[in-house]
Parts: C-alpha cells; sequence; structure tokens
C-alpha cells in the first residue's frame, strides 16, 4: 500500500512543561508514537486537550463551563447537531441552517459561534431562535432541559479512520490541541489516536455507541442519526431526510439548490470569500483556513499502511462488539 506517510518527518525537542493540575483536575499525560507528551484532563470521564481548554473554552475552565452547558435552558425551536469531532459538523450545521431558513444561501457566520463547547452562557441566551445549536460534547454532558423536553437532536457519525487522518491535519493546522502545531507523522499520531479513541474506556467508539444505545432505549425521542458516507454518495437523498426530521416545507429544486451549496468544494470557498472565520485567524499557524481539507471518503488509504490497517480493523471489531452500526470505509 502506497502511503503519505514520509510526506511530514518527526521533529525531536524539547518537551513542554506542563502543569500538575489545571482547574482542579490532575493533568493526564499520554503519548505519541515518537514519545512526545499530550496533555488532558478528565472531566466526567471525558478527556478534553490541555491546550483547547486554555484557549478556546469561556473562561479557561472546562469545569466549571460542562456544568454551565448543563443548565442552560431549551427553547421549543432548539435544533441540537451532534458530532465527534471531524465527523462533517460544518457540512451538516450549513445543510440545517439553510433547510429552515428556507435559503439556499450561507450563514455569513461559522458554525463556532453557536457551537457549546466555545461560547458562554450569556452568548446562547443572546442568540435568536431557531437557534442551530452544536457540540462534540458526548451524549452525558448535553443540556439536561434539551434531552428532558426532547429537542431534535441530529447525530452525524463518520468511520473513525477518515475521522483520524482528518483529526491528524487538523492538529498540524492549529496552535491550539496540543499546545503547539503537532510536529510528528501520522503514524506517531495513529498511536496517540489508538491510545486517547479507540481505548478500553472509550473515546470514539464510546460516543457513537452511546447515541446508538440512547436511541434504542427512547424510541419517542427525535434524534435523527446520519453517516457521513451516506451524505457524500447521494446528498439529496440525505438533505432531504433532515428536512422531513425539521418537519420543514421542501420542494425538489429547494433541495437540490442547498445540496449544490453545500458541495464541499463550495463550502471552502464559501468559508473563505463569505463567512467572518475568526477562527482561522486566531489558531491557525500560518492564518490559513484549515477546517475544509478534502471531504472524501477512503483518503485513509492513503495514509495507513498494511499493518496499521489490520490492527485498526482488529481494534474496531473488539470495541464494537455488539454495535448494530454500519460504516462504510469507502464508496
Amino acid at each position: 500500500m502506497t502511503t503519505k506517510e514520509n510526506e511530514t518527518s518527526s521533529e525531536s525537542g524539547v518537551h513542554p512543561s506542563f502543569p500538575k493540575e489545571f482547574n482542579g483536575l490532575p493533568v493526564e499525560i499520554d503519548y505519541d508514537g515518537a514519545g512526545r507528551p499530550f496533555p488532558t484532563i478528565i472531566v466526567d470521564d471525558q478527556r478534553f486537550s490541555l491546550g483547547m481548554i486554555m484557549d478556546m473554552v469561556p473562561g479557561g475552565n472546562i469545569v466549571e463551563h460542562v456544568q454551565t452547558i448543563r443548565n442552560i435552558k431549551a427553547r421549543e425551536d432548539d435544533v441540537l447537531i451532534c458530532t465527534y469531532p471531524k465527523s462533517g459538523t460544518h457540512w451538516i450545521w450549513e445543510i440545517v441552517s439553510m433547510l429552515r431558513k428556507g435559503k439556499a444561501e450561507y450563514d455569513p457566520r461559522i458554525k463556532e459561534t453557536a457551537m457549546l463547547e466555545f461560547i458562554s452562557k450569556d452568548q446562547i441566551e443572546a442568540m435568536e431562535s431557531p437557534r442551530n445549536l452544536n457540540t462534540h460534547f458526548p451524549l452525558r454532558m448535553l443540556p439536561k432541559d434539551l434531552l428532558d423536553t426532547k429537542r431534535k437532536i441530529i447525530h452525524v457519525m463518520r468511520n473513525p479512520k477518515d475521522a483520524a487522518v482528518s483529526m491528524y491535519h487538523h492538529f498540524k493546522s492549529m496552535k491550539i490541541g496540543v499546545g503547539h502545531v503537532y510536529p510528528g507523522t501520522f503514524s506517531d499520531f495513529l498511536s496517540l489516536f489508538f491510545c486517547l479513541e479507540m481505548g478500553a474506556k472509550g473515546g470514539w467508539n464510546k460516543y457513537v455507541t452511546d447515541f446508538e444505545k440512547f436511541a434504542k432505549d427512547n424510541p419517542d425521542y427525535p434524534i435523527l442519526s446520519l453517516y457521513f458516507e451516506d451524505i457524500k454518495q447521494d446528498p439529496k437523498r440525505e438533505i432531504t431526510k433532515v428536512a422531513k426530521f425539521l418537519d420543514v416545507p421542501y420542494t425538489e429544486e429547494f433541495i437540490t439548490a442547498v445540496a449544490e451549496r453545500c458541495d464541499f468544494e463550495n463550502l471552502k470557498k464559501a468559508n473563505q470569500e463569505i463567512k467572518d472565520d475568526y477562527l482561522t485567524r486566531n489558531i491557525a499557524h500560518d492564518g490559513k483556513q484549515f477546517m475544509y481539507r478534502k471531504g472524501t471518503v477512503g483518503d485513509w488509504k492513503n495514509w495507513f499502511t498494511v499493518a496499521q490497517n489490520e490492527l485498526f480493523d482488529e481494534t474496531f471489531k473488539a470495541r464494537m462488539q455488539g454495535s448494530e452500526l454500519k460504516f462504510k470505509f469507502v464508496l
């Protein structure tokens, strides 16, 4: 298998010093394949990158922020988009925004302006209705009132191989997440991904199976589960599913227009030319847009070695035992 592994070489250097505690919690140190430290803290059995907390969480206190989010009051017309990172959040958020306003026009804002992790309680309360909220928070951290009042949730899943590749490039482009731009190779990063996201306690696998179990245990709860790969394969069909779920009026022409506007390359262009992407300006190491890279299915084949792929498949099978979720790794 031909891979792009050697396109980026490892860099050695002095490991940065990290505090022993942050927000009153111990700082956990994990290591990538080259022995580089990756600092996190654990809140309610969920790992958070120390760099991301320090730079992006309102007030810099993740413990307080998680509790604040849990206690926000839902509105009748709230919709919450839930995704594991690098699983199409920008994509589905733009689709939902267009469907709910009835126009195939881009929202001039970036979706982080409605992301629970990065906005304060005051900002959430000041948002105009209807609110198209989004988050990477796991199910157990979602606003209690939103769940109790059964507000609509859209959960989008992506195969973890492509998610891992996308996350690697995300960390290569941003100044936060590991406290600096990630200098390692994909192999180095994949070791870290295995440890944090495919481990026995779960990261990626627990995220998606918790939603799967919730939907099964609460058959009357309005939750729509979608696959990134299905949206890519037949966008008009999947966008129609979303429109029906949201109970918004639509025509075939409107769905076609939304699908075209939300084509990956068009979204990428819009993000550069229309949106006020303050996030890129603030955290990209070179000031360039990095949220939209390829948006394809199967790019993992360019990065995984045969041995890595076999190990991943074995681990995936073990972690997803008992799950009925069906992921597509190629189209």
